[in-house]
């Protein structure tokens, strides 16, 4: 017979105060996920995501094990010579022992909601064209024909991910428009 465990519940915190154990399992499971983010300069990383793109963390927690961990990052984008304010879901995670109980998906969701209060001119993510179903259940619409280009100028590639989008403000109409016919341009992936 299975022992009941603790109870597993949702918290949030800034960069700044997310618990160090939660943090090490977080960028463990990275490192072993996505191994390409922790290679050649970033070998060594110790961090989950850059500090300068303010990241916030949503996690489902079971005391101090980290049953699923998603972020939130805000950065800048250009479009058509045009900068945006966005924010974008990354590093989004469940352990596997917890998987298909729907954990990523409550924080997709509450990632969505955070996102659309937000002040951001529009709500971004890419990811694997796998996942586009998986997003879109939380409101986030496919840019069939977006292409993203990253990278600082002179030193770009074209990024394989799909782009998602929501819109969150009167500017979100402009940066759809102009993503039909101008690639969005990112500093770097994220």
């Amino acid at each position: 017979m299975e022992q009941p465990g603790p109870m597993i519940e949702f918290q949030e915190y800034s960069d700044e105060a997310f618990p160090e154990p939660l943090r090490l399992q977080a960028l463990c499971f990275l490192r072993i996920t996505w191994p390409e983010g922790f290679t050649g300069p970033n070998r060594f990383r110790d961090q989950i995501t850059d500090p300068g793109l303010r990241p916030h963390h949503l996690v489902f927690v079971a005391g101090t094990q980290l049953v699923s961990h998603l972020e939130i990052i805000t950065t800048t984008v250009t479009v058509n010579g045009a900068e945006y304010e966005v924010q974008s879901p990354t590093s989004v995670m469940t352990y596997p022992a917890f998987r298909g109980d729907g954990w990523s998906t409550r924080l997709n969701l509450r990632a969505a909601e955070r996102i659309d209060k937000s002040d951001a001119d529009i709500g971004l993510l890419m990811c694997a064209p796998a996942l586009i179903d998986f997003y879109r259940r939380a409101g986030w619409s496919h840019a069939w024909r977006a292409t993203i280009v990253a990278g600082p100028e002179g030193h770009t590639w074209t990024c394989d991910d799909v782009l998602l989008t929501r819109a969150t403000s009167t500017r979100s109409a402009r940066f759809l428009a102009d993503l039909e016919h101008h690639p969005l341009r990112i500093a770097k992936e994220w």
